[in-house]
């Protein structure tokens, strides 16, 4: 068994060129040039991915290679898993071949290599050199252009893969932060396995709502640390792709919602003594904040313009007035924007970043704060937002959008906490503490989509409809603030469950 330590960028041949000036500044101990064919096996009830395995057969000149990889595991553009190796005679498997030891006891290796067809296949050019680093450390460095093949249609590779042969992984590190520089560059979470099934049914990178990290009680304070920015990073990363392969806006509102779970995850451990200065991936991250902190205002005009601008349908000079939101939001920024943030260095750079300091952290000895119990943090920490935003909502008599926008932030944060600690409580209790804040955030959206309405009313030059939009703003408000007083009332007589679950 061997155990792939390498990093995947996704690349843009058209920068070939500054991809080999980069190399040329290594140590080069050996270049190839080969053409690469392989062909990936599964069983038409996909019995090798619910074994967490994958199958394939690699065709170099007149070699053959069959490969199983286990799952392993993807940290930001990272790729650790163990892989079995035989050389075989032409491309049909011979499952017989592996070591007895990787199938799973209840597996019948007859039966399964009866059932196992080809499923799609890759063909690619690889251009490899061999690297010497510091301390004697090598690395393999691989540039695959081709493309993946299934019957129902074929994608593109494009790719650097470093893999780590021997010596620090530390050195490893450095070259892919040399290679993030390039141009239109970008970590890759995803295989080309994992890409070959999508393609084969039909599948794609779909819009998906952030849940809760896979917290449990037992973990200490810095597993909690590590899981949780390793699901923010994975949430980040999904959307990342869901959005470039498919320019949907929604995946750009939960690649926001990563970023705020992300920057919280900071605030909640900090509390806890963990200490992040030095890491320049912060830095990158509140970078990212900014880059992408129109999304909000986006979010304002769509919601105003879907379905035909039915919600603004009653106002006066309606067909001016969806011009106008179109025209607000064509000035922020463009798909051409959102591309160049995506594949920009420094986006690569606070990746590959938060990767390599989740890789250390794991390394890293238990501390005394670890003593604390995971669910004695997760009560100090919800225990002190929910009571603060409580107070400060309870301090104000009459609601108005100010003071409610005002803590807006407040209970963003307190509701990526949720997010961030919720696995480790009652997931009903959780869903009913949270319903009536979920409705005053819904209720702040849309007092920011009345006061989008009011700014346009202020350039309006006919006094008449002026008046009218100003006359419909403060009905709705009014009533809308009447709504927001009855789902605060509630949040604020809500029990904070995670205190009872403890006793």
């Amino acid at each position: 068994m061997e155990t792939e330590i390498e990093i995947k960028f996704f690349f843009n041949a058209h920068f070939a060129d500054e991809l080999l000036n980069k190399i040329s500044q290594h140590t080069v101990i050996s270049h190839k040039d080969q053409m690469m064919y392989n062909v990936y096996f599964e069983t038409p009830l996909r019995s090798l991915r619910m074994m967490d395995m994958g199958l394939r057969v690699r065709r170099i000149d007149d070699q053959y290679t069959q490969t199983i990889k286990t799952s392993g595991r993807v940290i930001g553009g990272l790729h650790q898993r163990p892989e079995y190796n035989e050389p075989i005679e032409g491309l049909e498997p011979e499952l017989t071949r592996f070591n007895n030891k990787i199938w799973p006891k209840d597996c019948s290796l007859s039966e399964l290599q009866e059932q196992i067809a080809p499923l799609f296949s890759t063909d690619f050019r690889r251009l490899h050199w061999l690297l010497e680093m510091q301390e004697g450390t090598l690395i393999e460095v691989a540039y695959d252009c081709g493309k993946i093949i299934a019957n129902q249609g074929e994608t593109e590779i494009c790719e650097i893969e470093l893999e780590l042969v021997k010596g620090d992984e530390a050195q490893l590190f450095i070259l892919a932060q040399d290679i993030a520089s390039l141009p239109q560059v970008r970590l890759g979470n995803v295989s080309k396995a994992q890409r070959g099934y999508m393609l084969t049914e039909g599948a794609n990178f779909l819009v998906k709502r952030i849940d809760f990290s896979a917290l449990n009680p037992e973990m200490v304070l810095r597993e909690a640390l590590s899981v949780n920015f390793q699901h923010g990073l994975k949430h980040l990363q999904y959307h990342e792709h869901c959005y470039l392969e498919s320019g949907d806006f929604d995946a750009l509102v939960e690649l926001q919602k990563s970023i705020m779970f992300l920057h919280q995850n900071i605030h909640l451990f900090r509390e806890a003594g963990t200490s992040f200065l030095g890491c320049a991936w912060v830095e990158d991250l509140q970078w990212l904040a900014r880059s992408f902190s129109w999304i909000d205002e986006r979010l304002v005009f769509r919601k105003l313009l879907e379905n035909k601008a039915y919600y603004i349908r009653k106002l006066p000079r309606l067909k001016q007035l969806k011009k106008d939101l179109r025209l607000a939001d064509q000035a922020l920024p463009s798909e051409e924007d959102i591309f160049n943030i995506l594949h920009s260095s420094r986006y690569c750079h606070f990746v590959l970043g938060l990767t390599q300091w989740l890789i250390a952290l794991e390394k890293t000895a238990d501390t005394e704060g670890d003593s604390i119990s995971l669910l004695t943090f997760s009560d100090m920490v919800l225990t002190e937002g929910w009571s603060k935003l409580k107070t400060a909502l309870s301090s104000e008599p009459l609601l108005t959008t100010d003071n409610l926008l005002q803590h807006q932030g407040l209970l963003t944060a307190n509701l990526m906490t949720g997010f961030s600690l919720g696995n480790l409580f009652d997931a009903e209790q959780s869903a009913e503490y949270c319903y009536p804040w979920l409705d005053i955030y819904q209720g702040i959206q849309e007092l920011s989509m009345l006061g989008a309405i009011s700014e346009l009313a202020v350039d309006e030059e006919d006094i008449v409809v002026q008046a009218e939009y100003f006359k419909w703003v403060k009905r709705k408000q009014f009533s809308l603030l009447s709504a927001i007083e009855q789902s605060k009332q509630r949040a604020i007589a809500n029990e904070m469950y995670w205190l009872a679950s403890d006793s």
